[in-house]
């Protein structure tokens, strides 16, 4: 029965079926790996963006100068 299935690009067989499961594991792994690395990314804080914003203190700054 299993030796008569094809399994297309991974063969025919029990060799196909080991190739075909063992790809199938391998892009569920994949996935659920991006998953997390997705969520890990969502749910970090990003520090860089606070740290990069001027304070509100604009006394520093010459906007009313002739560099334009």
């Amino acid at each position: 029965m299993l030796k008569d299935m094809d399994f297309g690009v991974y063969g025919k067989g029990v060799d196909g079926y080991v190739h075909y499961s063992l790809a199938m594991d391998r892009i569920r792994e994949e996935e659920e790996n991006r998953k997390a690395l997705m969520d890990e990314f969502d749910n970090d804080e990003d520090n860089s963006d606070s740290d990069d914003l001027d304070s509100d203190d604009f006394a520093s700054d010459d906007f009313g100068g002739d560099d334009f």
